[in-house]
């Protein structure tokens, strides 16, 4: 039985048969706790919503890749909007974390023509990236589309079909459920594939159209529900076609930042530089804009030895 408390991510496959490879390919995300440690108190509601969409796309894809390793998605936008800079910074273990930037006399000013803004309003168009970091001693790979379409999973289609040439179609939501602690961030996404065509599997594209009829359904509050178990959803969604469940992994919310690689970076500097890094305490304050906690050096300390 899946535990619907958990943060987790499932892979499934619609149509196909024993025999015959299934046309279209897919991954669902349920976080029912990941994205309030992410968010938590620390950004306005449609920040915090744009910045979950970004952590539930990099989830889904980040998955996907045949390495170990880290997906990057990035999205800069324009001084027309109020989001300067999102970042979801996910591994291919599960592990995600996120940042913002905006401003937020922007972001009330955008707010006055619209309560409800989304992605191209809050960024004011831009780019929407996605990099691919296979570790050291290997080149990275990045892709980029224009940022286009209320959610992030408008850009990631677009991305897709733009650099990828495999069509995709993505359904995201995050929202607030209330309870007895107060309100508390939850998000779910599932992302579908078609496979390509070739000897055994015959035409896909029937299979995908209706996959993605199907997924075109969906409420947001299904997505999002902690106590809609995530198979069950899938089983709604595409029982006519058969859906197969092949994998589960879990997901975190876990920044990965590090006070001693900070300290060994500090130690590269030079006296002078590392002198005018410090306050007027004689400390050097490092914050990680992932997970918003500082970290405090003497300098003494990151003097090398």
């Amino acid at each position: 039985m899946q535990d619907i408390q958990t943060n987790e991510l499932t892979v499934f496959t619609v149509g196909g048969t024993d025999d015959v490879i299934a046309p279209v390919r897919g991954r669902a995300v349920r976080l029912p706790s990941a994205l309030q440690t992410a968010l938590a108190d620390r950004y306005p509601d449609p920040v915090a919503r744009l910045l979950g969409e970004a952590m539930i796309v990099g989830a889904l894809v980040a998955q996907s890749l045949k390495f170990q390793g880290r997906l990057v998605v990035q999205c800069h936008g324009t001084n027309d909007g109020a989001v300067s800079l999102l970042m979801a910074d996910c591994t291919t273990d599960g592990q995600i974390r996120g940042y913002a930037r905006y401003d937020e006399a922007a972001l009330q000013s955008v707010m006055l023509d619209n309560r409800d803004p989304g992605a191209e309003a809050l960024l004011g168009g831009g780019t929407f990236s996605m990099t691919i970091d296979q570790g050291q001693d290997m080149d990275l790979y990045q892709g980029l589309s224009a940022i286009e379409g209320k959610r992030l999973s408008d850009c990631a289609e677009h991305f897709f079909e733009q650099s990828d040439q495999i069509p995709t179609m993505m359904r995201l939501a995050v929202g607030q459920s209330v309870g007895d602690t107060g309100s508390l961030w939850a998000g779910g996404g599932i992302m579908i594939q078609r496979v390509a065509e070739d000897g055994t599997r015959g035409d896909t594209s029937d299979v995908f159209d209706t996959s993605k009829a199907l997924m075109s359904t969906v409420e947001d509050a299904e997505l999002v529900d902690p106590e809609l178990p995530m198979e069950r959803l899938l089983y709604r969604l595409f029982n006519e076609d058969g859906v197969r469940v092949l994998d589960r992994q879990s997901v975190s919310a876990d920044c990965r930042c590090s006070r001693e690689r900070l300290a060994n970076t500090l130690k590269s500097f030079d006296a002078a530089a590392r002198a005018e890094m410090a306050d007027e305490d004689g400390m050097i304050r490092a914050l990680c804009e992932f997970c918003d906690v500082e970290h405090v050096f003497p300098v003494d300390e990151v003097a090398p030895a």
